[in-house]
């Protein structure tokens, strides 16, 4: 990890998606918050998340386009754009403007689906293999880790200043954060040039997926998670209202909890991957995430406080030991058409459990929906047990990245296109 942290590049694409973090984190809270205090509605606060995760439906589309383009200056862009999207909300000042969160939602949730998949492609292209599961836990790291300042941070400017004030703190930090990407150097690489054609290039990000024992079996178990998690983003208001009796702003706190733990998550799971494999820290972090779900159905401050950080731990573990494994088994010149489809099939569960909780949480209790979780956290682990457990070890390299290791070149540093296009470069500078 230290001589991860040496390359400057990296360090520079770090401390900008941190102080980005922050940003978003805070927003995050005032999204929700704003909306509950508007309306005073636990299911149109939670439905503010709804508007975020929509644009995943349409992210492969989104994805070849970021395959054809720079890399780096696509997130330049879609950081600039995204400041812009956050100035609407300074007009925001009762009820019948919510509708400008929302859209403000949406709009970020859009350059996150961008940003994201532009972001695997370049971290491919800049490290080496064996460097991706700490660089992408430090990432998770320091980015989560923001929970421990930026919702109390943001709950306090809202509490002093309101939303507005929130949102241009975050389009702040989308500013610098392009700032600092215009000094990263990345490699040359060869990219898709859209001779094929949108729909050829778009059912290749797709058919890797399909075609891939340990992809396939983990999108369709992520996408089971994603059905079970979106009701969390609606009933996590029940229980700071009827079960910890707190004001919604009291969500602040509980993010904060989970930040700790997705500190500790990040910073460990990079050697807990190198020592177990992808497969297996996936399958134990969904069982630690529905002992920690399933024992906030006792909504005891104690408990709920220490399930947060518990939950933190495991999401990160989730989450980098997720995208490792996809970058690990996806050729440099793909990565944005196959990240950002997984993105699209988790949307649609995503979407429809957020929906449901909504509707849900008017009818049944937050302990019934906490608990109905955790019993099926657990389940997918265990089906994540029984059907890969010819994958319950560290992934060997696809055959294209044997082929270029054999050659004696870094297979991450070395893409190659469906049919070899001129070569364009990332930046015309060589990397520190």
């Amino acid at each position: 990890m230290r001589a991860l942290l040496r390359d400057r590049s990296y360090r520079l694409l770090l401390v900008g998606q941190t102080l980005s973090a922050f940003g978003d984190y805070a927003m995050f809270l005032a999204f929700a918050v704003w909306v509950k205090v508007l309306t005073g509605s636990n299911a149109k606060a939670g439905l503010a998340i709804l508007p975020f995760v929509l644009p995943s439906l349409v992210g492969p589309a989104l994805g070849v386009y970021v395959d054809r383009f720079p890399r780096r200056r696509i997130m330049i862009i879609t950081d600039l754009a995204a400041a812009l999207a956050l100035l609407p909300l300074l007009a925001v000042h009762d009820a019948g403007d919510i509708w400008l969160i929302y859209v403000a939602s949406f709009l970020l949730g859009l350059a996150t689906v961008v940003y994201e998949a532009a972001r695997a492609g370049l971290l491919v292209s800049m490290l080496a293999e064996d460097d991706l599961g700490d660089a992408n836990g430090l990432l998770q790291s320091t980015s989560q880790g923001m929970r421990l300042l930026a919702p109390l941070a943001g709950a306090g400017l809202f509490a002093a200043f309101g939303g507005p004030a929130v949102a241009l703190l975050d389009a702040a930090t989308f500013v610098v954060s392009a700032v600092f990407l215009l000094a990263v150097h990345a490699p040359a690489i060869d990219r898709a040039d859209g001779e094929h054609g949108f729909w050829v290039e778009l059912r290749a990000g797709v058919s890797h997926i399909a075609h891939t024992a340990d992809l396939r079996r983990l999108t369709v178990a992520t996408a089971f998670v994603t059905l079970a998690a979106g009701v969390m983003e609606v009933a996590i208001f029940a229980l700071i209202d009827q079960g910890l009796h707190r004001p919604p702003e009291f969500l602040g706190v509980l993010s904060t909890a989970q930040g700790v733990g997705a500190v500790i998550g990040g910073v460990v799971v990079g050697a807990t991957m190198r020592k177990i494999g992808e497969f297996p820290t996936i399958a134990w972090s969904l069982v630690a995430i529905g002992v920690g779900v399933g024992l906030l159905a006792w909504a005891t401050l104690a408990i709920v406080l220490v399930s947060a950080v518990a939950i933190g731990i495991a999401v990160s573990f989730y989450n980098v030991a997720f995208v490792t494994l996809i970058q690990r088994r996806t050729d440099v010149t793909m990565q944005g058409r196959v990240m950002s489809a997984v993105e699209a099939v988790f949307t649609v569960p995503y979407a429809a459990s957020i929906a449901a909780g909504a509707i849900l949480i008017s009818v049944v209790s937050f302990r019934t929906i906490y608990l109905v979780q955790a019993v099926m956290f657990l389940a997918i682990a265990g089906y994540l047990t029984v059907t890969a457990r010819d994958r319950l070890k560290r992934p060997t390299p696809s055959p294209g990245r044997r082929r270029r290791r054999a050659r004696g070149r870094s297979s991450s540093r070395d893409g190659r296109a469906l049919v070899a296009p001129p070569q364009r470069s990332e930046d015309p500078r060589p990397t520190p």
